[in-house]
């Protein structure tokens, strides 16, 4: 396959699709005949990009605005490269290799993904510019030869706005079981005063769709059952202040910390360390949750997991095997299920084996990517 793999979203810009971007290039590029990946220029870009083993070319335009600088290059890149396949992971950019196969017969076929907030997004307040881009948007998954989507939601969502449902292939995410897994954690505990604490692990950008606010009312109800129990928050986002503010009003100041970011290496710390990984988000006017990767990360590490029944996350979380899933905006609900894996340690390490086990055998992206390989190679 001789591929253009087409990205708004790549290091060194952080979150789960640059995350879903930067694992499953490698392992694409390893793949293919010819491989070029396409993402627009970042500020400190130059480092990440010395660092791939395959060639990357980097658009000077903003992220939002790639598909105008896209449409240009492409055509004039798959005139003399002949790509077999674009893979796209935003819907915009699905027309710039339209027009290009239109105007050079090539890519042969076009592949794009659906992520979340995409699917839910409707930015005009102007009646007509919104149907113009509800236009674009159905318009550009109807026309793509195969559209992928991380889970049952998201799939449910690409064929309500005009992709075929035999077009449509589901993939979940995964993770890589070799940079998240169990690690002894008995110095980490201490250096943070935690022995003898029941810990719960929240991670994620603070925005209001990750439903922290959710976390905080829940952990104080479950003070009553479990009273030194400690949740710690890694993540920063414009939500913060009025979460700290929060955790102020409900008098939580010895029952939450604020980690702020944190890297890889300490990430799987915290995962091991904690009981529980929390995050119990819900849906937004213009965003919702299209799979969640931090629940796979967390299991990975052998923690099981708590997360609601919104959007893509029951394909992340699975019920009563990795974890818990409880109604969005639901403190009593989420407090419920935390008591539960709290006070059952037993039943809480099944899980988190198990979510451990399910990352291994297939939620990893060596197995994502020949799965997406080979979905890339069938559409047509």
């Amino acid at each position: 396959m001789r591929l253009l793999f087409v990205t708004q979203d790549f290091p060194p810009d952080v979150g789960g699709i640059e995350t879903y971007a930067a694992e499953l290039a490698p392992r694409l590029a390893e793949r293919c005949e010819r491989f070029l990946l396409l993402a627009p220029t970042r500020p400190n870009c130059e480092a990440v990009d010395a660092s791939l083993d395959y060639p990357i070319y980097r658009l000077p335009i903003r992220p939002d605005l790639l598909v105008l600088r896209a449409i240009p290059h492409l055509i004039a890149r798959t005139r003399t490269e002949r790509f077999d396949t674009a893979f796209h992971l935003h819907w915009p950019t699905v027309y710039a290799s339209l027009l290009a196969r239109r105007f050079s017969g090539s890519p042969n076929r076009v592949a794009v993904t659906v992520n979340g907030k995409d699917t839910v997004f409707n930015p005009f307040n102007v009646a007509l510019l919104q149907r113009l881009y509800d236009y674009l948007r159905s318009t550009s998954l109807a026309n793509a030869d195969g559209v992928l989507t991380y889970s049952q939601f998201l799939a449910d969502q690409a064929r309500a706005l005009g992709a075929g449902s035999d077009r449509i292939s589901v993939i979940p995410f995964g993770t890589n079981p070799d940079v998240f897994y169990p690690e002894p954690t008995s110095e980490l505990r201490t250096s943070i005063g935690a022995d003898g604490r029941p810990i719960v692990l929240s991670a994620s950008r603070l925005v209001p769709k990750k439903g922290f606010d959710t976390a905080l009312r829940a952990i104080r109800q479950v003070t009553e059952e479990v009273p030194d129990v400690l949740l710690l928050i890694a993540g920063d986002g414009p939500e913060g202040p009025a979460l700290k503010q929060l955790m102020r009003d409900l008098d939580l100041q010895e029952h939450v910390r604020f980690l702020g970011n944190l890297s890889h290496d300490q990430l799987r710390s915290y995962y091991s360390l904690a009981d529980v990984f929390l995050m119990a988000g819900h849906r937004e006017p213009d965003d919702v949750e299209g799979f969640g990767l931090v629940y796979l990360e967390a299991n990975a590490c052998g923690t099981p997991t708590i997360g609601s029944r919104v959007g893509g996350v029951p394909d992340a979380v699975w019920h009563e095997q990795t974890g818990l899933l409880v109604p969005p905006r639901d403190p009593a609900a989420t407090a419920e299920a935390l008591t539960r894996l709290l006070t059952n340690p037993e039943f809480a390490e099944r899980l988190g084996k198990q979510g451990r086990q399910r990352v291994v055998d297939e939620a990893n992206w060596d197995r994502i990517a020949d799965n997406i390989f080979n979905f890339l190679a069938s559409s047509a």
